[in-house]
């Protein structure tokens, strides 16, 4: 008996040494406090998948510049120098003043420094490219708006969902962790029943198994909090060996919505309304495409100088002036304009068909999210009656187990099932949240706060 006992002392002070561990890897956890609201605020800040779409609207920006620069006019400038190195010589036949005959003469026909400038002004007059060009760089511009906003959306209900999908599973630890201390105490109070002779050796050993079998599940959902912790961190920006602390409960959840229909949830949604301008984008590529088969006018100023000099000055000068008209016809390309036509067209075809996908698609979407938020409304109000219940049968379990009046086993069942309640209860709001932001995107009126 006194064997035993002792054996059962080491290993409850190996449990006291265990569970004072678990306390100080909680503790070491502690950092900065993150409500929902700072985490937003961190993830719009820091979240690279926003700064990847603000680059797209930049890149949209900089295409309206292109597009508008084929409607004002260029201007090019040349200059340039050169320095013979050798003279040149034009040789012609004359005759000689005083006999008459015919002589060979030659001539200089350079110089040793040669100036020369121009400028060029060309602007086009007209061409029904420059005006498909700025509505196709507008069309773009609001396209990239819209993929903007549904990018944001995304992230802002992805994040919504780490949130409380970490809190869910701190939720889970923090139970785990009493269970598992209940358990200990349990242990320690057989324990000392049986070196009192009170309870029998396989009762002891019940309450041991149970004690140790909590210990591995405390591990296992320490472990999945940290790395929805760690998933928080990634979106947020925050420095993985920074600690922080969760600010948040299951208590409040929002009213189950009202239905809405279909044409406010398209007109709301960004994801749709950039299929639409989409659209409007390939209809102006076609129109782009056949642009290309119509002449086009432009207009060219010119100005020349040249200087021809011996010395390092400006001599023997020429200016010229030169106004043209340039009018560019297409006339045969071999079929190539016209396969690009067709293949805008194609493009075209494509995006409707896509638009018409998706309405199907949110139309579905939005029947499933509902009857998901309804399920878990209603197993939000079941799992709190089965809370109430669960807890008053765990305390009757506890007293009588004091007493003798169950087993270990019947004890390790109540607070199962208890624990099981709780986690129910959790994990029914979790479910109602998780659809909720859910809802929240597929009608197009996700916030930032």
């Amino acid at each position: 008996m006194k064997y035993k006992t002792n054996r059962y002392n080491k290993r409850t002070k190996a449990a006291v040494l265990g569970f004072m561990g678990l306390l100080l890897m909680f503790s070491s956890l502690s950092g900065e406090s993150l409500t929902l609201e700072n985490f937003l605020t961190r993830v719009k800040k820091n979240s690279k998948d926003l700064k990847l779409a603000q680059k797209e609207l930049d890149m949209a920006k900089v295409q309206k510049k292109e597009a508008t620069s084929t409607a004002l006019p260029k201007v090019m400038m040349e200059g340039n120098y050169k320095r013979n190195l050798k003279d040149n010589f034009l040789y012609i036949d004359f005759p000689d003043f005083e006999t008459g005959e015919m002589v060979n003469q030659k001539f200089k026909i350079n110089y040793k420094n040669e100036y020369g400038f121009s400028a060029v002004v060309n602007q086009t007059l007209f061409s029904f490219k420059v005006g498909t060009a700025l509505k196709a760089a507008k069309e773009y511009k609001r396209l990239t708006d819209f993929i903007y906003m549904a990018t944001d959306q995304t992230i802002m209900k992805l994040s919504r969902k780490t949130f409380y999908q970490a809190l869910l599973l701190e939720k889970i630890w923090k139970i785990s962790i009493a269970a598992e201390k209940n358990a200990k105490d349990n242990f320690e109070n057989m324990q000392k029943k049986y070196d009192n002779g009170q309870i029998s050796q396989f009762q002891l050993l019940q309450a041991e198994v149970r004690w140790q079998n909590a210990q591995p599940e405390t591990t296992k959902s320490r472990r999945n909090f940290e790395m929805a912790l760690n998933n928080m961190k990634n979106l947020a920006g925050i420095p993985v060996e920074e600690g922080i602390t969760l600010e948040g409960d299951f208590e409040k959840f929002p009213p189950l919505p009202e239905k809405q229909q279909m044409a406010l949830i398209l007109e709301s949604r960004p994801d749709f309304n950039a299929l639409v301008w989409e659209e409007k984008l390939r209809t102006t590529a076609v129109k782009a495409e056949k642009a290309e088969k119509y002449p086009s006018l432009a207009l060219n100023l010119i100005y020349n100088f040249s200087s021809l000099s011996d010395q390092f000055k400006f001599e023997r000068q020429n200016k010229s002036y030169i106004v043209g008209l340039n009018l560019s016809i297409p006339i045969y390309t071999g079929g190539y304009r016209q396969a690009q036509i067709q293949k805008a067209k194609i493009e075209l075809e494509k995006i409707r068909i896509r638009i018409d996908q998706t309405k199907e698609k949110i139309y579905n979407e939005i029947e499933n999210i509902y009857l998901r938020l309804k399920e878990a409304h209603a197993r939000i109000e079941s799992s709190k009656k089965s809370l109430q219940t669960a807890a008053k049968a765990f305390k009757i379990a506890e007293i009588s187990a004091d007493s003798g009046l169950i087993t270990q086993l019947e004890l390790k069942d109540t607070r199962l099932l208890y624990d099981q309640a709780t986690l129910g209860s959790y994990a029914a709001v979790y479910d109602y949240l998780d659809a909720y932001f859910d809802w929240q995107q597929a009608v197009g009126k996700v916030t930032n706060n």
